[in-house]
């Protein structure tokens, strides 16, 4: 799903969508007499990437240590934390430079893979949801960031997940309330409000989504993401400070939700022929998954449309970790916690990273984790 604007050439060029059988999809002749198509519209029927099982582009940082010599890594962290101990091979790139980057700098398509990496991985996900949006399909956030990669870095992890607001906190036991996910039956814009959605500026969409997604990677942390000690005060306040949305299945949902927030069916009911369009447009969403990682890839995708939306750091865990642990959903943080070699200073070294298709590779060599380690995904299945 190439949506928008991609890096096939030296500049930026404006990709006119997927191929269908043997014929380009021109998104500049999707416009409506009158009315352009809404995005929403569009990445619906070019994609449907949120809905996919490719939602979320996550990579473990072991594939990282084995394979990241064939792909483009980004670290997207402040120059001062880069210099202090950084992936082999990494470029060093402000989220907002990141565009400018992958269309001038780079031949992004040439990689099979670019991974965005950040301290926790929960900024990466939503600059990883961003790209995919802007037309990047080989975009991925490495799992959990530094803070994974190297135990030195793994302070803020370890203080991250927590049981932090038990008051807010509630079960359904009885499942009285749940609330219905089952997707609308009409097909897509049929029987579908999309007066609903979010009001764009009524643009070419290969020139909205570029705007859009420029002025998103521009905007600071609290924009797009909170910590537990802004939502919870908030909501603990006016319990409808934000439409809150718990992106997880049913099952683990009714085990424990922060009050007043509605369950939503991953890679189902984002959709806009599912419930979409249930989001108010004109209120603040908090969505939280299980470890960031999903909630900051849909945070994007909503903001994209026009959402003020924002992930909530660390998700699930940073509130009811006990509970994830107890019901071995998660498991022990150190196991999240790896020992892979970092390298210092200010420039990227000089090991050239590969931008072709990746050679089979053996085991990684040392060092690596001193024992096994349990693989942890960072969806919320």
């Amino acid at each position: 799903m190439l949506i928008g604007l991609i890096s096939c050439q030296k500049g930026p060029v404006l990709y006119h969508g997927p191929m269908v059988g043997k014929k380009d999809v021109n998104f500049e002749n999707l416009i409506r007499k009158g009315q352009p198509k809404t995005l929403a519209e569009i990445y619906t029927e070019h994609g449907n990437f949120i809905n996919t099982k490719q939602f979320p582009p996550v990579i473990s940082a072991a594939a990282v240590l084995e394979n990241g010599k064939n792909w483009l890594l980004i670290d997207i962290r402040n120059p001062d934390a880069y210099e202090a101990g950084h992936i082999n091979g990494a470029y060093n790139v402000p989220k907002d430079k990141v565009l400018d980057f992958l269309s001038h700098k780079k031949h992004a398509a040439a990689y099979p893979k670019i991974v965005f990496i950040c301290y926790s991985g929960q900024m990466a996900s939503y600059v990883t949801g961003i790209t995919r949006y802007a037309g990047f399909d080989n975009t991925y956030v490495m799992l959990f960031g530094m803070a994974s990669w190297n135990s030195q870095f793994s302070g803020i992890l370890k203080k991250g997940f927590g049981d932090r607001y038990p008051e807010m906190l509630v079960k359904d036991t009885d499942k009285t309330e749940a609330i219905s996910t089952e997707p609308k039956t009409e097909a897509v814009h049929k029987g579908i409000d999309l007066s609903k959605l979010p009001k764009l500026p009524q643009k070419l969409p290969s020139l909205l989504i570029k705007e859009r997604a420029q002025a998103l990677l521009q905007q600071s942390r609290p924009s797009f993401l909170l910590k537990d000690d802004e939502f919870f005060p908030a909501i603990k306040k006016d319990i409808n400070a934000y439409y809150s949305i718990f992106y997880i299945q049913k099952p683990k949902y009714y085990a424990a939700h922060v009050k007043g927030s509605h369950q939503f069916t991953p890679r189902k009911d984002l959709g806009l022929n599912a419930r979409l369009t249930d989001i108010p447009a004109d209120k603040p969403v908090v969505i939280y998954c299980k470890t960031g990682h999903t909630a900051g890839n849909a945070t994007a995708y909503l903001n994209m449309l026009g959402y003020k939306a924002h992930n909530l750091m660390f998700g699930a865990n940073g509130f009811m970790y006990s509970i994830w642990k107890k019901n071995n959903w998660m498991p022990d943080v150190s196991a999240l916690i790896n020992d892979y070699p970092v390298v210092e200073g200010k420039k990227r070294t000089n090991n050239k990273v590969v931008a072709a298709a990746p050679k089979k590779v053996g085991a990684p060599k040392a060092p690596i984790a001193k024992h096994k380690k349990k693989a942890v995904t960072g969806g919320c299945g």
